[in-house]
């Protein structure tokens, strides 16, 4: 991922899952903002087989810091969450 800004919009946010997630029928990115300890949840889509991705609206990068990212999926016979994956924004 290239520098990502405050107030960044259309930014490609991507997760690699590691393994093949393409039959998910719920793909969420969990997120947890510099200070903040509530967990929001970015809407997400497949990216290829092994991975999802969302794309920045307006709000998404609303502080400078540190992000903690977490692919939340849904699929048959598993649900669950990946690693954290860490996005620092700057002002």
């Amino acid at each position: 991922m290239s520098k990502v800004f405050v107030g960044d919009i259309g930014t490609e946010v991507a997760l690699d899952c590691g393994v093949n997630v393409s039959t998910a029928t719920v793909r969420k990115i969990l997120v947890k903002k510099p200070g903040s300890t509530a967990t929001v949840e970015w809407s997400a889509v497949a990216d290829g087989t092994n991975g999802i991705k969302h794309i920045a609206v307006s709000g998404d990068f609303s502080v400078a810091g540190v992000y903690s990212l977490q692919a939340y999926i849904g699929m048959p016979g598993w649900t669950g969450r990946g690693e954290v994956a860490k996005v620092d924004v700057s002002a």
